[in-house]
């Protein structure tokens, strides 16, 4: 084999590395999540393989999932989980009500419980609770991209005007376990 295979073979090895699915897979399997029930939230415009992903380790330890992903990006049924498509990069009446599915999901999570909380790019539009009316949120938002503001400063304004950011998710989790998994500029994995 020569030069240029290897490299391409090294290529190729990275990126299948980095999928969000494979990455899933490799940062779930062999977890030890103890004896309590396993809610899995994915939630991103690649909500849908990571959920999928997630699903197929977790196969039987899934109590149930929610998975919220852009518009056209859910690519098929997943076992025991609520496939929602909402707006990207605006939220939308679809980003509200599977906000409040997931919401809803890990309510049900008791001491001992964990929930896998599985975050991709896109997430900070598509889950949503807004603090003001949900038009004002479309509004604002609107105008943040039409004046040029990046992600950290559209961030850190959508956080100020959500239920769900800044650490209210987890807290909305508690008292069960929360495992994040997020994809930023890298993948990495936080329990909080």
């Amino acid at each position: 084999m020569g030069l240029r295979e290897d490299v391409d073979r090294i290529i190729e090895k990275s990126i299948q590395a980095v999928l969000p699915d494979e990455a899933v897979a490799k940062a779930l399997k062999g977890r030890e999540f103890g004896q309590g029930k396993i809610y899995m939230v994915a939630v991103g415009k690649a909500g849908w393989q990571m959920g999928k992903a997630a699903a197929d380790i977790l196969k039987d330890r899934l109590e149930a999932g929610v998975v919220v992903t852009k518009y056209d990006h859910v690519k098929g049924e997943i076992p025991k989980t609520r496939c929602f498509e909402a707006g990207h990069p605006v939220p939308d009446e679809n980003s509200y009500l599977a906000t409040q599915a997931a919401l809803d999901l890990v309510a049900q999570a008791a001491s001992g419980d964990v929930v896998v909380f599985l975050l991709s790019g896109g997430g900070s539009a598509l889950f949503e609770k807004p603090l003001v009316c949900g038009e004002e949120l479309q509004d604002i938002t609107t105008q943040l991209l039409s004046c040029g503001a990046d992600i950290v400063e559209m961030n850190t304004i959508r956080k100020r005007l959500s239920a769900v950011k800044g650490g209210r998710f987890a807290q909305a989790c508690e008292p069960a376990g929360c495992l994040v998994w997020y994809s930023v500029i890298f993948w990495g994995t936080l329990w909080i």
